[in-house]
């Protein structure tokens, strides 16, 4: 890796973190890929140390085009609500599909091997799944503009207590766009994380952040 016994010896310990050098070396190391290290360097904290957190199953582009209707991940998550029924009229219910849509979904998400059977109840195969999101796809395009979609149905029909839909409008540089995406990837985790720390929900949100440039570039 490059690095001596000690800084290793150290770091395993817990006390010492890693730096971000440290962290590219043992990346390239480990063979890890380029998802990988990005999750690798995304939860080292300041001090070097890490957040525990667990790597999320990247779903390929090709297996997302067949769940890219964005009720998919919505049935995903409420597994993890109490009380869930795996059935097509009851997530119909929950989530104003119709019952056929519902039980096709189920059995796609089924035969994909993304949920599975665990002491009689139904949960998600992984704790999280992440798209592989390197290329804009019709599949990834129109699973955005769905999310969108019901972004401004909630604007039009939830009362104010239970959404929020803000924005800001500021200058930046095109060139600052990746470090924009880094930045809102490693929010998005956190406050994941910390929510779920306050117990399980009984109603599944999406968090949606859009970043676009409303202007042509200034040369």
């Amino acid at each position: 890796m490059g690095l001596s016994h000690t800084v290793l010896s150290l770091a395993l310990t817990g006390k010492r973190g890693f730096s971000k050098k440290a962290c590219v070396k043992v990346s390239e190391a480990l063979h890890l890929t380029p998802e990988e290290t990005e999750f690798f360097l995304a939860n080292r904290k300041s001090n070097g140390t890490f957040t525990a957190t667990v790597l999320p199953e990247i779903i390929d582009l090709d297996k997302f085009a067949v769940i890219s209707d964005w009720y998919h991940f919505a049935i995903l998550s409420l597994l993890e609500m109490p009380g869930v029924r795996l059935e097509s009229r009851w997530v119909s219910s929950q989530l104003g599909i119709s019952p056929v849509d519902a039980q096709m979904a189920i059995e796609r998400l089924k035969r994909l091997g993304l949920i599975h059977k665990e002491k009689g109840k139904w949960k998600q195969k992984a704790k999280s799944f992440k798209i592989d999101d390197r290329h804009s796809t019709s599949a990834t395009r129109k699973f955005q503009g769905q999310i969108l979609a019901k972004a401004v149905e909630s604007l039009e029909n939830d009362p104010l207590p239970k959404r929020d839909h803000t924005s800001i409008t500021f200058a930046m540089k095109p060139s600052q766009v990746f470090f924009a995406r880094e930045r809102i990837k490693k929010f998005r985790r956190d406050l994941c994380s910390e929510l779920e720390k306050h117990g399980t929900g009984n109603t599944v949100y999406t968090l949606s952040v859009q970043l676009f440039p409303m202007s042509k570039e200034s040369r």
